[in-house]
C-alpha cells in the first residue's frame, strides 16, 4: 500500500517541516517505509514550498510524489500549482483564510476546509499553522492518533513544545467541512 502526501504553501509557512515531522511519525512511530523530499523556490520566503512524504508497508522504489493521495494546501498559489495532479477520490485540506478558490480541482476530489491559520492565531502564533495542519491531517486520514503525532512533533518540530502541542490538539479536534470540487 503506497500512499503519497504533499504539504504545499509558500516559504516560511513550515510545509517542509510538516513533511519531516510526518515522515518521523510514519517511519519511527508506525514503522512504515518512508521517503521525505522537499522543493522550494530560490527566494524561499514567499516563494512556493512543498514537502512530500511517500510511505508504504513495502520497499519504496520511486521516491517522488507523482499523484498525491492527500494534499494540504496552505496558500492559493499551492492550489493553482497542484490542483491538476489531484485525481478523483483524493483528499485536499485547504486553509479557509489563505485559500479562496478551489474551482481548479476536478470533479470527485474531496475538499475539506479547515481554519488552520485562524486556530494558529488563536494559539497566539501564526507560524504554528503548520502544526495545526498536522493535527487536521492526522484526524482526517486516521493514519495517526493524537498520541502518535504528538511524539513526532515533540521530537522534530521547531518552536516551543507547549505552543506546538496546543496547536496540534486544536487541529486534531477541528470539525471539517467538505465539498466536492
Amino acid at each position: 500500500m503506497r500512499t503519497e502526501i504533499r504539504f504545499a504553501g509558500v516559504g516560511s509557512q513550515g510545509m517542509v517541516s510538516c513533511s519531516v515531522v510526518l515522515a518521523e511519525a510514519l517511519g519511527i512511530v508506525k514503522d512504515y517505509q518512508v521517503v521525505q523530499t522537499q522543493e522550494y523556490a530560490a527566494s524561499i520566503s514567499g516563494g512556493s514550498a512543498q514537502g512530500d512524504v511517500v510511505f508504504s508497508d513495502e520497499k519504496i522504489i520511486v521516491p517522488w510524489v507523482l499523484h498525491p493521495d492527500v494534499l494540504v494546501a496552505m496558500a492559493q498559489d499551492a492550489v493553482k500549482q497542484h490542483a491538476a495532479a489531484m485525481r478523483p477520490g483524493t483528499r485536499v485540506i485547504v486553509d479557509d483564510i489563505m485559500v479562496t478558490d478551489v474551482a481548479s480541482f476536478q470533479k470527485g476530489v474531496a475538499i475539506h476546509w479547515a481554519p488552520m491559520t485562524k486556530l494558529a492565531d488563536d494559539v497566539g502564533f501564526r507560524k504554528c499553522a503548520n502544526i495545526v495542519s498536522l493535527g487536521v491531517f492526522s484526524r482526517l486520514t486516521g493514519l495517526l492518533t493524537l498520541e502518535e503525532i504528538t511524539k513526532a512533533v515533540l521530537a522534530r518540530a521547531p518552536g516551543r513544545p507547549e505552543t506546538n502541542l496546543k496547536a496540534l490538539r486544536l487541529g486534531y479536534e477541528v470539525n471539517l467541512g467538505a465539498v466536492a470540487a
